[in-house]
Formats: C-alpha cells, structure tokens, sequence
C-alpha cells in the first residue's frame, strides 16, 4: 500500500512503502535536507492539499460560446525524476524476489495507473479556455504557506544514480546511509525516542559499583574518624565508664600509651599546710643545715578519681623574696602504693614531707600544686 509523508523540516511529500517504514522501524529521511523523522507521525492523505492554503471555488459563469481552437500539441518527454532516499531500493527488492502479500498489493497498487487519472488523460477536456500541457517531471512539495505546486528539482538535490539500482537489505540487517554523523533530527518526531537496554543497564551497573565504593570509602573513614577519637579521650571515657579501662590499657600497649585519669585541678583544694622545725634539730642547725617538716591536707572534691597532683614549695627570706623553691613530685610524698593509684573521689588525705634547707635564713613558705 502506497502512503504518503511529509517532512517536518522542509514541508516535502513523497510516496513512502509499508515494507519499508517496517524495516527501518519507521524511521524516513528526506531526500531535500537529509532530516531523518519518523515517518508515521508524519503521514498525510495524497492528494489532499493544505487546508489553510485551498485555493477558492471558481466563481461559476454563463457558459459563453468560444470558438473552436486547435488540439493541444503534447510537449516534450521529460525525464524521469529519481524517487526519493527511502524508496530507492524498491525495484531491486521486486527483483530478489517475491515480499509477503502485503508488500505485493503495495506495490501493484501503487504502479496501477489511476483511474481517475487515466480517464482524464485519454479524453480532450477544455473548460472555455486553453490549458498547457502538464509536466509530470515536476516534484510536489508542500510550503506551511503554499498549496500543491509543482516545480522543476534543482541539480544539487537530485538523488546519486548510484543508490537507485542498490539492492535492498534484509530486515535484521542495519541500514546505514552516506552522510548518517552529519543527519539532522527532528526534535518533533524523535523526542520520545530512548537509549537501548543494554547501555540503561551498564548506566545501573557502573552507578551501583560507584556506590558500593563510596559506601565503603565513608565506612573506613568513620571507622579511623572513630579510632582518633577513642586515643585522644581514652581517659575520659575510662573515667565515665571504669569498665572499659582494662580493654584501653590493653590497646595502649602496642602505641605506647598509658589511660590516664580525667584532670580538674581546681577541684583539688589544699585545706591546710605548714612548716616547722621538728624538735631535736639543734645539732643539725649548728652544722648549717636547718631540716623541716611540711605538713599538708589535701582533699579532691570531685566526683571522679584525679591523677595526685605536684606540690611547688617555695621558701621566702625575711624580705618576702624567694630564696628557695622545690618541686615534691606524687612519688616524693606519697608511698609507692597510694602513688600507682589515682586521687579518689571524693577522698582527702594528710601529709607529712620532710624539708631539708642549708645556709638560707627562712622566714616564709609559698605552697602551690600543678599536673606535671
């Protein structure tokens, strides 16, 4: 069956072939401006001109009797006008051989001559005036602004000889054309028009071992982030939760690490401190050397065990000026059990820490505490 489409960049019609919009999935390039379109969307009824561009009815008018004229002479024979891209094929086709009844009653029908056409063609029909002779090698076209036309095709846009007597291919295998990278498409008719299958799931498969990856990128980040986190407030987590200090000092071990205790010095106050002379230290004084005894109360009064601080004492002359100063470190006041352990909670403890000075007159104490 004969069927007729128009392109949607230039407004050209042509005849197009059933069989042949089967075979390339509908897909029709013009043969004016190379735009390939879908030519089933674009099909339009043959012979039947532009409704915004019908020409008007003829006025009717009394037939006035005209003198008898000559017969029309027929021109010249023109030649022939190579159909278009999509059926250039169609001869070699009937030639390998028969296509299904379809295709076949296409092609009959299409090459039968018209009846109607016939008909006018065999009688000498004049309406009161003369007419030229019709050049059949004209080419309809179809303008958004012009009705049917007829007009010769320019050299340039003449189909390749070549091309005509090419055999058709069969269906299962691609058609390509001359000039396909540089074909234009019409955004009307392909739209709709999406990717194969295969690439949609390459697309799922390299987006989803994309994601994996990311997954496993953020987890090993959150996991180190994690582990940082745990070394540098090991002490404060073994202080809230004592349960977990034996796991951290484990770890420890192969970074070289100690889990430390939480560290408020303000919470550690010294109640009360002296220095003395203890009795019986005449014969050392007259030796030069003059030994003294601190006495101090310390008390933690936070609710969480705190490493034992350093004491500074500093010894002041009769000026107020700072003749001495000595540093007592946890293990010079407190003995070697109650010094591997942390201050408790809560806990106050009294000292008692021997001085010793020599050839320095002591008239005053200062007594302070740091985290060494």
């Amino acid at each position: 069956m004969s069927l007729v489409t128009r392109c949607p960049h230039c407004a050209t019609a042509f005849k197009v072939v059933a069989d042949q919009l089967r075979v390339r999935n509908g897909l029709v390039r013009c043969g004016v401006c190379n735009t390939v379109f879908d030519g089933r969307a674009c099909l339009v009824t043959p012979g039947e001109p532009d409704p915004a561009t019908r020409a008007p009815l003829p006025v009717v008018e009394q037939a006035v009797p005209m003198p008898p004229t000559p017969a029309a002479v027929p021109g010249p024979a023109a030649e022939p006008v190579p159909a278009p891209a999509v059926l250039r094929g169609r001869q070699a086709m009937r030639q390998a051989g028969p296509a299904d009844d379809e295709g076949q009653d296409g092609d009959q029908d299409d090459d039968a001559p018209d009846p109607a056409s016939a008909r006018h063609e065999g009688g000498d029909f004049h309406a009161g005036r003369d007419e030229a002779p019709w050049d059949d090698a004209r080419a309809w076209t179809i303008g958004d602004g012009d009705s049917w036309r007829g007009g010769p095709r320019e050299p340039g846009l003449a189909a390749e000889p070549g091309l005509a007597d090419a055999p058709m291919p069969d269906e299962g295998e691609d058609l390509a054309f001359p000039g396909e990278r540089r074909t234009r498409y019409s955004s009307a008719t392909d739209s709709g028009r999406t990717p194969p299958e295969f690439l949609d799931d390459d697309r799922a498969r390299a987006r989803g071992l994309g994601r994996r990856l990311w997954a496993l990128a953020c987890l090993a980040a959150l996991l180190a982030l994690g582990l940082q986190l745990v070394y540098v407030y090991r002490s404060s987590i073994a202080t809230n939760v004592p349960m977990l200090r034996p796991v951290l000092a484990l770890a420890c071990k192969p970074l070289d690490c100690s889990v430390g205790y939480v560290r408020r010095l303000e919470r550690i106050a010294i109640t009360s401190s002296s220095l003395r002379t203890p009795q019986g230290a005449a014969a050392s004084a007259a030796e030069g050397r003059s030994p003294m005894v601190l006495n101090v109360v310390m008390r933690n009064r936070f609710d969480k065990p705190q490493p034992w601080p350093a004491l500074v004492l500093e010894l002041t002359d009769i000026s107020d000026t700072v003749v001495a100063r000595k540093v007592l470190m946890p293990q010079d006041y407190l003995d070697p059990a109650r010094a591997s352990g942390p201050f408790g909670a809560g806990a106050e403890v009294s000292l008692a820490v021997p001085v010793e000075v020599q050839g320095i007159n002591v008239n005053g104490y200062q007594l302070d505490k740091f985290f060494p």
